[in-house]
């Protein structure tokens, strides 16, 4: 357990996830950042997104002296939380509140734990999968007052400070760090295991180092920036949707919002409060709520009217385009994937084209000389799929449509870097006659090299158990996998497409003799005529040749005998 990624990317035609949860889920502007997302992007998904998070809630049921009511705790209401939403999905997000804004103790954490643990317990007994998500980090520079440290005292006479949320240890992130790396640790008892706590840290220090007076919210409720941030992750994690771009939506005022997010927003707030007075809590606060059944209705009245103003915006907001160095580049998405086409100033004959499989813009001497030399370059974003079958069925879909849409060569040139080698394989080995020509970089031919580490290369246990999920395959199955890279040598012989493999010789991450070493064998077993450009003593990185002028010879010869 621990991973909940979809084989082959693929979610379910109809899902209900029941989201539990603090302050910060009560708001759920996250939740509703990914029903916008599959809203805008997958709208024949029946997906039901329940929000039953509870200001000021716990899942350890401590409480500060100095808070204004008994904090309320989970396990008062989760039976009835399962009860009522019949879930089949339940994310958690609890551990802000269950440190009660003190120093670390033992015992705190204890509570923290046989809460957590007692509610995964429930969660499976229900016959729902479990997800939990980290505490988020405590963000101490976005509070613009002094806070007690443990050394501090009050009064000068040695009375301790009163840690309270109005009044919360400085370095409460330490607290949280702690909560966030055990949670880490619970991949077998939970059917995935979020990490954001990492995410937002990284974020908050990106922000305050590019503005000191950055403000991520009030050091306990992350603002807009964070619960995007908090829904990327979601997406990623849970669904195989990787991106990297902000919508526009994001961070501004509710009187600045588009008309289709803006009812977005409406709809979750009437209906998440309608969801949690149904299902009841302790908290003095109630929220003021429709009848849940006549929620549901008005929610899905509102349905018509989001779909009717997103194709308003759609006709006027369907790319981005701009300029990028010194050259054409748009940004748009197909099938909910980041999209990116960077156009020469003066397309070549036949209008050539590279797809970069991976990691746009890394080490990109090669790109970028054939870009100057009129080859446009195009990005789809299907990260973390691995090259499965999945992700490759994408690939053809997005194949004709670019080609389609930019009016460019039937066959494109593919580049496959690293973990992009898979991706590039298996679609050439997948549709051959869709492909111009193969440049592979230190590229991963083998899963089990490479994330798996079951060679001499280092593993990468995260993306192993994702690369696994994504496949359908299991630690005792992968062994006897069959449709790694290496094993299309044939197809790709036989079809004629051109191998050019750049690697060095010193890579610890894709082992060369485990990776390119026996392609290039097979393929001249079948007869092909690699060429393969070994980098002595280089490792993983850099990539590619700060000198392209071999690739590029490569790429133009392909094409003049193969367009």
């Amino acid at each position: 357990m621990g991973t909940l990624f979809l084989k082959d990317g693929v979610v379910p035609g109809s899902l209900k996830i029941a989201f539990l949860g603090d302050s910060i889920t009560d708001n759920g502007r996250y939740i509703a950042f990914v029903h916008a997302y599959f809203t805008q992007h997958m709208p024949g998904q029946n997906i039901t997104f329940i929000n039953l998070g509870v200001s000021s809630e716990t899942a350890s049921g401590l409480s500060e002296p100095e808070h204004p009511f008994p904090r309320p705790c989970i396990h008062e209401r989760i039976d009835a939380a399962l009860k009522e939403s019949n879930p089949d999905w339940v994310v958690v997000c609890y551990g802000m509140n269950d440190g009660i804004y003190h120093p670390f103790s033992e015992d705190r954490f204890a509570a923290y734990r046989n809460g957590i643990l007692s509610l995964i317990h429930k969660i499976m007994q229900a016959g729902a999968k479990a997800i939990v998500m980290t505490p988020p980090p405590f963000d101490v520079k976005s509070i613009k007052r002094d806070l007690a440290d443990e050394s501090d005292t009050r009064d000068g006479e040695g009375e301790s400070p009163s840690y309270s949320w109005k009044n919360p240890y400085a370095r409460y992130n330490d607290v949280l760090k702690r909560y966030a790396d055990w949670c880490l640790t619970l991949k077998d008892e939970a059917d995935a295991v979020i990490n954001i706590h990492d995410r937002l840290a990284k974020d908050f220090e990106r922000a305050h180092a590019e503005n000191p007076d950055y403000s991520s919210g009030d050091g306990i409720h992350p603002n807009q920036r964070g619960h995007w941030v908090i829904a990327q992750t979601l997406l990623s994690r849970l669904f195989n949707i990787s991106l990297e771009r902000t919508p526009d939506y994001v961070g501004l005022p509710d009187n600045a919002l588009p008309k289709w997010f803006a009812l977005v927003m409406q709809r979750h707030r009437f209906l998440s409060a309608g969801w949690k007075e149904h299902v009841g809590h302790t908290n003095p606060s109630k929220t003021p709520a429709l009848p849940l059944a006549e929620a549901i209705s008005q929610a899905a009245e509102l349905d018509a009217e989001i779909h009717h103003a997103l194709a308003e915006y759609r006709s006027v907001n369907g790319s981005i385009d701009s300029e990028w160095k010194g050259y054409s580049r748009t940004d748009y998405d197909f099938e909910g994937r980041e999209v990116i086409v960077v156009a020469p100033q003066k397309p070549a004959s036949g209008r050539p084209w590279i797809w970069r499989t991976e990691f746009f813009n890394a080490f990109a001497y090669a790109d970028m000389a054939l870009l100057e030399q009129g080859w446009h370059i195009v990005y789809y974003r299907l990260s973390n799929m691995y090259g499965c079958p999945g992700a490759v069925e994408r690939m053809h879909r997005f194949h004709a449509h670019v080609i389609r849409q930019f009016e460019l060569a039937a066959k494109p040139a593919l580049f496959g870097f690293s973990r992009g080698g898979l991706y590039a394989v298996q679609y050439a080995a997948t549709y051959p006659d869709d492909v111009l020509a193969l440049y592979l970089d230190a590229p991963v031919l083998d899963i089990t090299s490479w994330p798996g580490g079951k060679g001499s290369g280092v593993p990468s246990q995260q993306n192993w158990e994702d690369c696994l999920a994504v496949y359908g395959l299991t630690e005792s199955t992968a062994p006897y996998f069959k449709e790694n890279p290496l094993d299309k040598a044939e197809v790709l012989v036989k079809a004629g497409i051109p191998i050019l493999i750049v690697a060095g010789d010193a890579d610890e991450v894709v082992p060369l003799e485990e990776n390119t070493a026996i392609f290039e064998k097979k393929l001249k077993q079948w007869g092909g005529k690699p060429q393969v450009i070994i980098k002595p003593g280089v490792g993983h990185h850099p990539h590619s040749l700060e000198e392209p002028q071999p690739i590029v010879d490569f790429i133009q010869s392909a094409k003049a005998n193969r367009m």
